[in-house]
């Protein structure tokens, strides 16, 4: 029995001496490396399967050692300096070498798919990466309920929304009021599509339910989006009106309330900004909120060029192509001008601007 104990002692302290030697170099690399903005690019210089044969069956510790690296990064980097293929690869690789690591997926899903600035707008990433957590964890329902949100909030397509929110609600390790609540979820994105009261009853429930505060502030500034742009539509009826009644722009938005087409003004706090005409397509816009579209509509469509050309060797030949290829490869819509203008495009550039 003594020899017995003696042996499986030896063999754990083994253990514990490999365990140490595997670690060393990794976290002299880490140390080597720590606060270099391209911590994550030179993580990648090593496949997940490679590092599950180094790890000797304790992938999970070296998940563990790729997340803190993970987290360090996130603290020194700003998200404009991060590339999103290279941060999906890094989520993958520590999904890989522990697929029950759920906070990677919900972290790593969420950062990716979030609009600027709590992410990085990447959907298509952020959602294949929460598809994969789902599939490697069935029976959480906290992976599904965020892609759920992902869907609804950011794309068109409030059905598959509603099929994650529902697929959470399925999960055993609700409670009944949990259920329910998950369950109304999906009714709600069921109901309409477009409609910005669901929207608002959407964020006003991550705003009163979510456990983290920069989830809830995001949720607040979205609430304060949505009421700019309800204004913004009123606004722009009120001049439409105005222009059918006297053929003509007004000098300015106050000339509206003057003159009898909307209600006093209100505070410009209580929304994005300062409102302001579109003469030639009789819109009102709030500034601050046309600005941040057309910079998100530039980028998204910039980087859609850009893949086009990877795919066909070659750049859309005109808006319309690219428009096309935008439908068919992307979860997200083709997005409008703020200014109800045309993009101008150069095909020989790619450029959109």
């Amino acid at each position: 029995m003594t020899h017995n104990k003696f042996s499986i002692s030896k063999i754990g302290l083994a253990v514990v001496v490999l365990l140490i030697v595997v670690s060393i170099p990794l976290q002299l690399k880490i140390e080597s490396i720590r606060g270099d903005e391209n911590i994550i690019t030179k993580s990648l210089y090593i496949n997940s399967s490679t590092l599950k044969r180094l790890s000797l069956g304790y992938g999970e510790l070296i998940a563990d050692i790729y997340w803190i690296r993970a987290l360090q990064y996130f603290s020194n980097t700003k998200s404009i300096n991060i590339n999103p293929s290279e941060l999906y690869k890094y989520f993958d690789i520590i999904t890989d070498l522990d697929p029950k690591f759920v906070n990677a997926y919900r972290f790593g899903g969420s950062f990716l798919a979030d609009k600027p600035p709590l992410g990085l707008g990447e959907i298509e990433l952020g959602v294949k990466l929460f598809d994969k957590g789902r599939g490697n964890n069935p029976e959480n329902f906290r992976i599904p309920l965020d892609e759920a949100f992902i869907y609804f909030l950011y794309t068109e397509d409030l059905e598959k929304s509603a099929e994650l929110f529902n697929e959470a609600s399925e999960k055993k390790v609700l409670s009944d009021t949990r259920r329910a609540s998950i369950k109304g979820m999906a009714a709600l994105a069921m109901s309409k599509s477009g409609n910005l009261r669901l929207s608002i009853e959407i964020w006003t429930y991550i705003y009163n339910f979510s456990e983290d505060e920069n989830r809830r502030n995001f949720a607040l500034q979205n609430l304060i989006q949505i009421k700019t742009i309800e204004y913004e539509n009123q606004l722009t009826e009120a001049l439409r009106n105005y222009h059918k009644d006297n053929n003509r722009v007004p000098q300015d938005l106050y000339t509206l309330e003057k003159k009898g087409y909307i209600a006093k003004f209100p505070p410009l706090e209580q929304y994005s900004g300062e409102f302001i005409i579109i003469e030639d397509q009789l819109l009102v816009r709030n500034k601050q909120l046309a600005a941040e579209e057309y910079r998100d509509a530039l980028r998204l469509l910039n980087s859609r060029s850009r893949k086009f050309k990877r795919v066909y060797n070659r750049f859309p030949k005109d808006l319309e192509e690219l428009k096309v290829f935008v439908y068919r490869s992307d979860i997200i819509k083709y997005p409008k001008h703020p200014y109800g203008r045309e993009f101008q495009y150069n095909p020989q550039t790619g450029n959109v601007k």
